[in-house]
């Protein structure tokens, strides 16, 4: 029996490969698409049913059997070239650049270095104006939506005039609630070439996440940016403006403003390395007294690699400062410097995973009023997630995060878990 399914196999694929050479695609792939499922992970097999899932005009179809490939021999740059034909017809351009890129640094035939450029090149000549947008619509649980203590009585410093060594009552408003939520967001990316060396780019993003028996905190988030982009060879620099507007209970919360500046260089086809600085008015129109300027300044790294699953990782650290406009609260600005990393793997038949974790320090500039200490907070954030292509422009997100700040003042202290699922569709 198993001798016999190799011979057939064998023989399968062979019929295979004859009908691709005489150009014969449609029949190719409708031998072997119903053997797709007994023949998986067969590199032969999978690579012949992504070819001729190409060739029939089934992109999506070739990704999957592609994605199986080259988990096994990341190496295999014909497949790697495939695959980024097939994103290429899904309109995943960024994607297939990509991977073409990575396969024209590799030594392959000069026949096949100009396919890639020619592929290339129509990628180029249709970005002069590029719209990329998303809709995602998600549901969720949130143990702690106002980011609040759990304590609900606080002790106050036996030095503190009038109430010192007494113990607080917190209202239960102030402290953690918990509560299911559903969340609707999307948004939009331009990219406008002005000229080979010059772009104008531009997003704009929406956020609602609405709570189940706790609407007093439900948000809404709109964010806007407008720069300019300059690029030649491996270096790109970016200046851009910056607006953000958050509500709370449908009434205005904060307003932001701010300007971003942004070096990035390629050091190679698979790593990237760049530096930030960013400033940032931040406005309360119904608390004016927290009214603060913020400025940050930062480095960070990437790299993707050609392995098996396609590891993608990256790395930042950044330092600032927040400063109040109100001399009278020096309580409220505050120093930071902080540190992130994450990753992300690729499997096959469109699966990924996700993981992130970062971690935050924030020393204030003077003494709480109640407590008589100056506040120090240590926040560290992990999150992970998995997504799941269901088809073409279509993913399921499935994520937890939890965050952790620790206060040397207990009224600030809370820890806080949030799970969600959601599904993105991209155009």
């Amino acid at each position: 029996m198993a001798a016999g399914g190799a011979a057939l196999g064998d023989e399968l694929t062979e019929k295979a490969k004859s009908l691709l050479e005489q150009r014969r695609a449609r029949e190719a792939y409708e031998l072997l698409l119903p053997e797709e499922s007994a023949r998986a992970g067969d590199i032969e097999f999978d690579y012949l049913l992504g070819i001729a899932a190409n060739d029939t005009g089934e992109p999506e179809r070739a990704v999957f059997a592609l994605e199986r490939v080259l988990a096994l021999q990341p190496e295999n740059h014909l497949a790697r070239a495939e695959i980024a034909r097939a994103y290429l017809a899904l309109g995943e351009r960024e994607a297939a650049r990509r991977e073409f890129e990575t396969v024209r640094s590799q030594p392959i035939p000069e026949s096949a270095k100009a396919n890639i450029e020619r592929f290339l090149a129509a990628i180029r000549a249709a970005e002069t104006t590029r719209v990329e947008g998303f809709v995602e619509l998600g549901f969720g649980y949130d143990t702690n939506i106002n980011a609040a203590t759990a304590n609900s009585q606080i002790a106050v410093p036996a030095a503190v005039p009038g109430i010192g060594g007494a113990t607080l009552v917190l209202d239960p408003l102030s402290l953690a609630r918990e509560a299911a939520f559903a969340a609707l967001s999307g948004g939009l990316n331009l990219t406008h070439k002005l000229s080979e060396a010059w772009a104008l780019v531009g997003a704009a993003s929406a956020l609602a996440r609405l709570y189940h028996d706790e609407t007093q905190f439900d948000q809404t988030t709109l964010d806007a940016s407008l720069g300019a982009r300059w690029s030649r060879g491996r270096d790109a620099l970016t200046l851009g403006a910056q607006l953000q507007s958050f509500e709370l209970d449908y009434a205005r919360y904060r307003e932001v403003a701010g300007l971003l500046a942004q070096w990035q260089h390629s050091l190679d086809e698979q790593q990237q390395v760049s530096l930030f600085g960013q400033h940032a008015r931040l406005r309360y129109p119904t608390q004016s007294i927290r009214n603060a300027d913020r400025d940050v300044l930062g480095a960070a790294y990437a790299r993707a690699f050609t392995v098996r699953y396609s590891p993608v990782i990256f790395g930042s650290a950044y330092a600032g400062q927040e400063r109040e406009l109100d001399s009278s609260v020096p309580n409220i600005g505050y120093e930071l410097w902080g540190v992130r990393a994450g990753g992300q793997l690729a499997f096959g038949k469109g699966w990924a995973l996700l993981a992130s974790a970062a971690y935050e320090e924030r020393n204030y500039g003077g003494p709480e009023p109640v407590f008589l200490e100056t506040r120090q907070d240590r926040q560290t954030d992990l999150s992970v997630g998995l997504s799941y292509l269901l088809r073409a422009h279509i993913t399921l997100i499935g994520q937890i995060a939890y965050t952790d700040n620790r206060s040397n003042i207990p009224l600030f202290a809370y820890d806080r878990t949030v799970a969600g699922v959601s599904m993105r569709f991209t155009f």
